[in-house]
């Protein structure tokens, strides 16, 4: 047995602790700076400012690329979770008004299946805005209809986002008193579906250029 090999800082064990520590970290950050609540959309893109890039090994220090991370995209990452907010609640408030609408059952089931089915596709849509912000520099009409794009254009990825999260969720509950950390590992399990999304998309566009390119 190697005894040099298994205090190298450098082996898979070490690797995958620091990996660990650095993402309790992360997510104490995370809870820390999203503590305001207006400011969730900012800490939430720093976060993924840094696990899209740990899943590629790109990643620096962790304050330091949360910090730049945050105050880099704080204007349009707000603007994004405030209006994802609104649009959440205005939708939550309706799906919970259809059972005053004064009509028959049939079409109160009706309208609250097309609003939890608009529900559904709204989940899908916020869960790319941050990590779209964190890794490109899109107006804020681009980032959320790239969202919409990416979500739909790939469901059984955005489901598995959504089952990600879904299991941070049971976790809190089990032990709440670790929700920020429990958030981080699973930003940086999802980051790998995003991040494989994303160069999807930066291949195809590659592609047509390329196409363009040999046309001219």
């Amino acid at each position: 047995m190697n005894i040099n090999g298994i205090f190298n800082p450098e082996n898979r064990f070490f690797t995958f602790m620091d990996k660990i520590l650095n993402l309790c970290l992360l997510g104490i950050l995370w809870g820390l700076f999203s503590l305001p609540v207006i400011t969730i959309g900012a800490s939430t893109t720093a976060l993924f400012q840094y696990t899209l890039r740990l899943i590629r090994n790109e990643e620096g220090y962790v304050w330091r690329s949360f910090s730049r991370g945050f105050f880099k995209n704080f204007f349009p990452a707000t603007v994004l979770w405030l209006g994802a907010a609104a649009v959440g609640a205005f939708l939550a408030l309706d799906v919970y008004c259809c059972q005053f609408l004064p009509f028959s059952g049939a079409v109160k089931w009706a309208a609250r299946v097309a609003l939890i089915s608009l529900l559904i596709v709204y989940l899908l849509t916020i869960i790319y805005l941050f990590p779209l912000t964190a890794f490109f520099r899109f107006s804020l009409k681009k980032t959320v209809a790239n969202a919409f794009v990416m979500a739909m254009g790939n469901l059984h990825v955005s489901i598995t986002v959504l089952v990600i999260y879904a299991v941070c969720a049971g976790a809190s509950l089990v032990f709440p008193e670790l929700f920020m950390i429990w958030f981080a590992l699973a930003s940086y399990a999802a980051s790998h579906c995003f991040r494989y999304v994303m160069e999807k998309y930066m291949e195809a566009d590659v592609k047509i250029a390329d196409a363009g390119a040999k046309e001219t």
